[in-house]
């Protein structure tokens, strides 16, 4: 009976042993487990294929620059800088279309379809080049720094007291972050379809546009709130 019980012993144990990952008993690799499941873990050269843009992630900002703590965020930046771009998407027709963004630029990016990886032991993203929202020089965005990506469009939301004269009666909620009304403010050149030739911008600077929300970013800028969507996410414009 000892026997019997010292063989099931043994037999329980090298099972256990067996679903238990060889890492979780060393308190070392617990860091290291923790990165991985964030996202792939890549040593030496990545190189993106097609139209994928290898982008190294922005830390977040937990304080200004006079030392005010600001309140953390479980919600990862969606900006960062171009490491690495891909040659670019094949067309129908068998062009190959280079992509826009270029290494060295600091760029927002939509939080979508965003591929984790880390690479080099920091944390890098892969976007589509499409999901490239906007660029800018300098520290941060401004209206004097910033580029739009091909059919792009920088919107700024309207102000509660703004009312069309065109009319088309605004919301009080148009001052609302969550608004879906807004004054073109840039534009970037005209998109592409499935051959590469450019489509002409509906849209132009000075529209007031309802558009919806879809992969955009949000922007800060002298104590007004914009948006960079897509400009195919703009469902209507009028003037004022």
């Amino acid at each position: 009976r000892r026997e019997a019980l010292g063989c099931a012993g043994l037999l329980l144990a090298f099972s256990l042993r067996a679903f238990v990952h060889p890492d979780v008993p060393c308190r070392g690799h617990m860091a290291r487990l923790a990165m991985r499941a964030k996202g792939a873990e890549v040593k030496g050269d990545l190189q993106p294929l097609y139209d994928y843009v290898l982008v190294k992630s922005k830390e977040a900002v937990t304080s200004t620059k006079s030392g005010l703590l600001l309140p953390t965020s479980s919600e990862k930046p969606s900006e960062g800088e171009v490491v690495a771009v891909g040659p670019g998407s094949v067309k129908e027709n068998g062009v190959q279309v280079p992509v826009w963004a270029q290494a060295g630029m600091k760029i927002l990016h939509g939080k979508y379809g965003v591929e984790e990886v880390i690479y080099n032991d920091e944390d890098h993203v892969l976007v589509r080049d499409d999901d490239v929202l906007l660029s800018y020089t300098g520290d941060e965005p401004t209206l004097e720094n910033i580029k739009m990506p091909r059919g792009k469009v920088l919107l700024k939301l309207l102000e509660e007291e703004k009312e069309s004269q065109g009319g088309i009666l605004l919301s009080k909620g148009a001052a609302k972050p969550d608004t879906t009304v807004g004054e073109v403010v840039a534009v970037g050149d005209d998109d592409l379809d499935r051959n590469g030739n450019p489509v002409p911008m509906d849209v132009a600077v000075g529209d007031l546009v309802r558009f919806r929300f879809g992969n955009e970013v949000k922007l800060d800028i002298a104590k007004s709130e914009f948006r960079s969507v897509s400009a195919s996410e703009c469902l209507a414009k009028w003037t004022s």
